[in-house]
């Protein structure tokens, strides 16, 4: 028999073969497991793997006794695969829903009905979005099945085990007070995006960090059970903290709402500070915006008009230039001054009372009590312009306010060397120069403060998740009066409040009360002046320890003659209602009156 075995030769270039293949296998191996694994991992992965952002929850924003003022909630939109509709004829299998033994089949027209009866719509319905799809593109691997399902519709919708139906989480904002303080908080558009008030100017602080993370898939499109992974944890944003009392500042809305309507006036402001820290605790407008609905509220009352909407303040601005005259020691309280009714101190420049008279010997008091146009520019042709400037900027006039809004106006004022000789005369009585009401308070903060006006604060902070808590700067206090002339001054407004027509008006038993009136006309747009006013109280109380700023503008009411018992009625019911808020004390001691007359 002849032998099968092959030469040695051959068997040795056999050999030699086979062991050059098991090499480049050992050396392929080598490649695939150690040197390019990493690489062919990565690639594997993005083709299977599928990622997911995990949004960050934004802050919130509160007010200071924690009270919610804006919020989110996470909603899920439903979504589906239609081009994986079709696999298997329309139809898949599932575990019992309920947790039952065993697989049933279950077809696409009674997962629409499923879906259908969790979300509210038919399965017609649901099945004409597939349908759609399809017919724009038989590949199509995407449509909403509807969006902003909660978390109760999510888990029953999860629940159904249905291959092609995805989710996603978005997160919505919701104001749980509706339109209280909706002036301040703004609102935001789809997506959280701020678009004004304290969501624009505190994003930083309130917007977080969004995580990531990934699921696999199989080849037809269907989520791998268990195979989720996050690969960055979503960092949530951090709260802010607003001054304001969520309660006091429900109430001032309804006071100037009231009072707007009951006047039949174009718009109405109410503020109120605290007297030693600046802190805004209610800022009110009328017609407040509802964040909630911001397509049902007027377009002109969206912003926060008390920053950003300044007007000339009238006769409340002569607490400013009889400061400084008697800071300067150029009057005191009992100064006397013959006044007449009308007066032209140059050729060309006239002005007048608001009501008629002769010559009256008041004094400096007198003058105040009385919101003398003519007797307080007479005591201020004692100042220079630039002296009565310099006091104006030092009360907060003429820069922006910095309390935490993304807008805050600074009011109109030239430089001393640009007021025309009209200008310079008219700006004694608070006419040519223009402040926003919030400006307006921190004149009389400051008067009340012994002098010292603290730049008004809205925002107080922000804390972030970690307890890190960081307050904004809202600028420097500045000495705008001395401590003197302040008390001397609050013995001036007390006389006011106690013996001008206001007095029945703007008392609370138990309380002394201090302030001035302001009756103002505001620019036409056309270089001349309307005919109606902007009318306004600016208090201070108690008197004797002074505790609250309140301030009150009606405009444009359709009596002219109402804008004023408007406003003080405005500031009395605003004042009671702080009074009952944070629990403050009735006045000690009595007021002691000044020379009106001489």
């Amino acid at each position: 028999m002849r032998s099968l075995r092959l030469p040695r030769g051959r068997r040795l270039l056999a050999l030699v073969a086979i062991f050059a293949v098991a090499i480049l296998f050992v050396i392929r191996l080598a490649d695939v497991q150690l040197v390019s694994a990493s690489a062919l991992n990565a690639d594997a992965r993005d083709k299977r793997a599928v990622p997911v952002t995990i949004p960050s929850v934004r802050g919130d924003i509160v007010d200071r006794n924690d009270s919610v003022l804006a919020s989110t909630d996470e909603l899920y939109d439903v979504q589906l695969s239609p081009k994986n509709t079709r696999i298997n004829g329309g139809k898949f299998y599932r575990q019992e829903v309920g947790g039952g033994i065993g697989t049933v089949e279950v077809t696409n027209a009674e997962a629409y009905a499923e879906i259908g009866e969790i979300t509210g719509q038919s399965a017609d319905e649901i099945a004409e979005i597939v349908d759609d799809a399809l017919a724009a593109d038989p590949d199509s691997d995407f449509a909403y099945v509807t969006r902003s399902v909660d978390l109760t519709q999510l888990n029953r919708l999860k629940e159904l085990m249905i291959p092609w139906l995805t989710f996603e989480s978005h997160h919505e904002r919701s104001f749980p007070n509706g339109a209280v303080a909706g002036n301040l908080i703004g609102f935001s558009g789809y997506g959280e995006e701020p678009q004004s008030g304290v969501e624009l100017s505190q994003d930083a602080c309130l917007t977080g960090k969004d995580g990531q993370e990934e699921y696999e898939r199989s080849e037809d499109g269907v989520p791998l059970p268990g195979s989720v992974v996050v690969t960055e944890q979503a960092e949530d944003g951090g709260d802010v903290k607003l001054s304001i009392d969520r309660d006091l500042n429900w109430q001032a809305q309804q006071i100037i709402n009231e009072q707007v309507e009951d006047v039949a006036a174009e718009w109405g402001y109410l503020v109120i500070m605290d007297v030693k820290t600046g802190e805004l605790v209610a800022v009110a407008e009328d017609g407040s915006v509802d964040p909630n609905d911001v397509s049902g509220s007027d377009p002109a009352k969206r912003e926060s008009r008390s920053f950003v909407s300044p007007y000339e303040p009238g006769s409340t601005f002569k607490a400013v230039t009889a400061a400084a005259l008697i800071d300067q020691g150029l009057a005191d309280p009992t100064t006397q001054q013959l006044t007449p009714g009308q007066w032209e101190p140059e050729p060309g420049v006239r002005f007048g009372d608001a009501v008629a008279h002769g010559e009256e010997r008041w004094t400096l008091n007198g003058i105040m009590v009385n919101s003398s146009n003519v007797g307080i520019s007479m005591l201020g042709d004692r100042m220079d312009s630039g002296t009565l400037h310099d006091y104006i900027t030092k009360f907060g006039i003429g820069e922006s306010t910095q309390a935490g809004m993304p807008l805050e106006d600074s009011g109109m004022l030239f430089p001393a060397d640009q007021w025309d000789r009209q200008t310079s005369y008219n700006i004694r009585f608070g006419q040519g120069v223009s402040s926003t009401i919030v400006q307006t308070a921190g004149i009389y903060q400051a008067i009340a403060n012994g002098g010292e006006r603290v730049p008004p604060t809205l925002v107080e902070s922000c804390t972030q998740p970690d307890g890190t808590v960081t307050k904004p700067d809202h600028g420097d206090p500045v000495q705008a009066i001395s401590g003197e002339t302040a008390g001397t001054m609050m013995q001036v407004l007390e006389s006011v409040a106690n013996e001008s027509w206001v007095k029945d008006h703007v008392s609370i038993p138990g309380y002394r009360i201090a302030g001035k009136t302001g009756t103002a006309e505001q620019s036409d747009g056309q270089g001349g002046y309307r005919s109606d006013y902007v009318s306004s109280f600016a208090g201070i109380f108690p008197a004797d320890d002074p505790q609250y700023v309140a301030v009150a503008s009606v405009a444009f009411p359709a009596n002219p003659e109402n804008g004023g018992l408007a406003a003080t009625a405005a500031f009395r019911q605003a004042a009671e209602a702080t009074i009952r808020t944070f629990h403050i004390p009735p006045s000690t001691g009595k007021y002691d009156p000044l020379p009106v007359n001489y």
